[in-house]
């Protein structure tokens, strides 16, 4: 029985793996030049390919951890924007993964 279950984990983590978007499969994104003219635009680019990535990388597979669609659905975006090769939209990409978030808390610590 112990054997059973040292080979049954490998076929588990395949199976898991291969449910988010795996390194083979290809996720297409398709997008105008406009979209890219203005800094609203660009916000709203930025939203559809965290939309885009997001939708890949969802799996209905209880075998998939959250942390694991976070990881894929950050890195598609990523390598979307890097395709996309332009400037400003790198730097707002790179600013929204910068964001601190504070909580009121922390604020008001630092007010005293």
């Amino acid at each position: 029985m112990r054997l059973t279950k040292i080979l049954l984990v490998p076929v588990f983590a395949a199976l898991a793996t291969s449910q988010v978007a795996s390194a083979g499969e290809v996720v297409e994104f398709t997008l105008k030049k406009s979209e890219l003219s203005t800094p609203e635009q660009r916000e709203v680019l930025l939203d559809r390919i965290e939309r885009v990535s997001a939708e890949s990388c969802h799996s209905s597979s209880d075998l998939v951890t959250r942390t694991a669609i976070k990881a894929c659905t950050e890195d598609l975006a990523s390598q979307f924007v890097k395709n996309i090769d332009d400037d400003s939209l790198t730097m707002l990409a790179q600013k929204r993964e910068s964001t601190v978030y504070r909580s009121a808390r922390a604020a008001s610590v630092r007010a005293q």
